[in-house]
C-alpha cells in the first residue's frame, strides 16, 4: 500500500477511521507512519485542507444511517467569556467573540448531525432540537492536528458512533490552521455546546467525546464552562489518543518515534504542530510559555471543574505520557490503556474498534440517565 492508497482509504468502508472491521497489516501501518511524518512534520509548506475534500458528499443508505450539515448564529444568551489568569486567551476570545455578536467573523458556524439507522424516531431525527424530554446525546469533536477537522468522509464513522452509543452525534464543524488559529476552534465549539443547549438539550444527557487535538479542544470548553458553573453538570467527557501537552516535554514524544504517525518536532519550531496552532504572537511573548497555559495544554488545568472523565489511549501512542500524568491528577477517572496500540491504530481494526467503542458505551451508559 503506497501514500496514494492510503489517502484513497478514506472513503474506504473497510480501512476507515472508527467504522472499517478489516484488521490493520504491517504494511498500511508503515506507510500510515510514513505519510504521517511527512504531512505533520513539515508544515512549513502546508497551506491548509479545504473545507471539504475534493469528492462528492457521500450518500448512505437508509439501513446504514444518515446525516445532515445545519448552520446557526451564536445564541443571543451566549454571554462574554471569562478566563482567569490568561490575558493572551481573554484578549483573544473577547475579539472573537465581539466579531462573532457583530456579524463580522469570516466563516460560519455548522454542525453535523448523525443518526444511525438503529436510533428510531417518529420525529426528525436530523433536526438540532430534542427528539424527547430526557434525550440522550453525544457532542464529538474530532481530531486532525489542528490542521483539519469534518469532512464527508469521515461522516460514516460519526453514523457508526451513533450506533455504538445508541444516540445522536453531534459533531461540531471547527475552523483550522493555518487560516484560522487559536482560539477559534475553541470559540466554534464552545458555541455549539450553547447553540445546543439554547435549543432544549439538557447538560446532565450530554456526553462530549474528543479525539487527538479534538480532546484538547473538548477540554478547553470544558474550562470556559467551568466559570459559568456548568461544565460539572454535564454528564462525562471521553477523551481519546488526547493531546494535552502542547509543550511536547514527555518521553513517549521521543520513545515512540519509530512506531507513531505522530512526528517530534519540538517547539521551538514555528512549524511544529502547536505553533502552529498558536499561530503568530508578538515580539517579546515567549511562545512556550503561552503553550504551558491550562487553555492550550489542558494537562495543567484545573482538574476539580471536570465533570466524570474517561482516558483511552494506546501505549506506542506518542501522546501516552501525557495521558498518564493527567489521568494520575484525577484519581476518580478512568484510564484504559492498550497495549501495541498507536496514534493510527487507535481508530482502526475490528478488534480494536471493539474495544475502544464497548469502553465507551460502557462510560456513557453509566453516566446518563435512561
Amino acid at each position: 500500500m503506497d501514500i496514494d492508497e492510503i489517502l484513497d482509504s478514506a472513503a474506504n468502508t473497510s480501512t476507515m477511521p472508527g467504522v472499517g472491521d478489516a484488521e490493520v497489516t504491517d504494511d498500511e501501518l508503515a506507510m500510515a507512519r510514513k505519510m504521517g511524518h511527512l504531512v505533520f512534520g513539515n508544515l512549513a509548506v502546508h497551506k491548509g485542507f479545504p473545507a471539504t475534500l475534493p469528492s462528492d458528499d457521500p450518500q448512505y443508505l437508509p439501513e446504514i444511517g444518515s446525516y445532515r450539515v445545519f448552520e446557526y448564529l451564536m445564541p443571543a444568551t451566549q454571554q462574554p467569556y471569562q478566563v482567569s489568569g490568561d490575558d493572551f486567551t481573554q484578549s483573544r476570545l473577547t475579539a472573537l467573540y465581539s466579531q462573532d455578536r457583530a456579524g463580522q467573523l469570516p466563516g460560519e458556524h455548522s454542525t453535523v448531525v448523525a443518526v444511525s439507522a438503529t436510533v428510531s424516531s417518529a420525529i426528525d431525527a436530523l433536526d438540532d432540537k430534542p427528539m424527547h424530554d430526557n434525550e440522550r446525546i453525544a457532542i464529538y469533536v474530532p481530531g486532525g492536528g489542528f490542521i483539519s477537522c469534518d469532512s464527508p468522509e469521515m461522516r460514516l464513522s460519526y453514523i457508526r458512533m451513533s450506533q455504538e452509543m445508541r444516540m445522536r452525534v453531534f459533531v461540531p464543524r471547527y475552523h483550522v490552521a493555518p487560516a484560522h488559529v487559536y482560539p477559534r476552534p475553541v470559540h466554534d465549539v464552545y458555541t455549539a455546546y450553547q447553540h445546543l443547549e439554547s435549543q432544549g438539550f439538557r447538560p446532565e444527557n450530554i456526553i462530549m467525546v474528543g479525539a487527538s487535538a479534538g480532546a484538547n479542544i473538548c477540554l478547553a470548553v470544558l474550562q470556559l464552562l467551568a466559570a459559568e458553573g456548568k461544565s460539572q453538570r454535564i454528564a462525562g467527557c471521553v477523551i481519546a489518543e488526547p493531546c494535552l501537552d502542547l509543550t511536547m516535554s514527555h518521553d513517549s514524544w521521543q520513545r515512540n518515534q519509530h512506531v507513531c504517525i505522530l512526528p517530534y518536532v519540538p517547539t521551538t519550531s514555528p512549524w511544529s504542530l502547536p505553533r502552529f496552532y498558536l499561530g503568530p504572537v508578538d515580539d517579546g511573548v515567549n511562545p512556550i510559555e503561552l503553550l504551558r497555559r491550562p487553555m492550550l495544554s489542558p494537562i495543567s488545568a484545573d482538574v476539580s471543574v471536570l465533570p466524570p472523565l474517561q482516558i483511552q489511549i494506546g501505549c506506542d501512542d506518542s501522546l501516552y505520557d501525557e495521558s498518564v500524568a493527567f489521568a494520575k491528577r484525577i484519581p476518580s477517572a478512568e484510564l484504559i490503556t492498550y497495549e501495541g496500540i498507536n496514534h493510527y491504530t487507535m481508530f482502526r481494526g475490528r478488534t480494536q474498534l471493539d474495544r475502544f467503542y464497548g469502553n465507551l458505551r460502557r462510560f456513557a451508559d453509566k453516566v446518563t440517565t435512561a
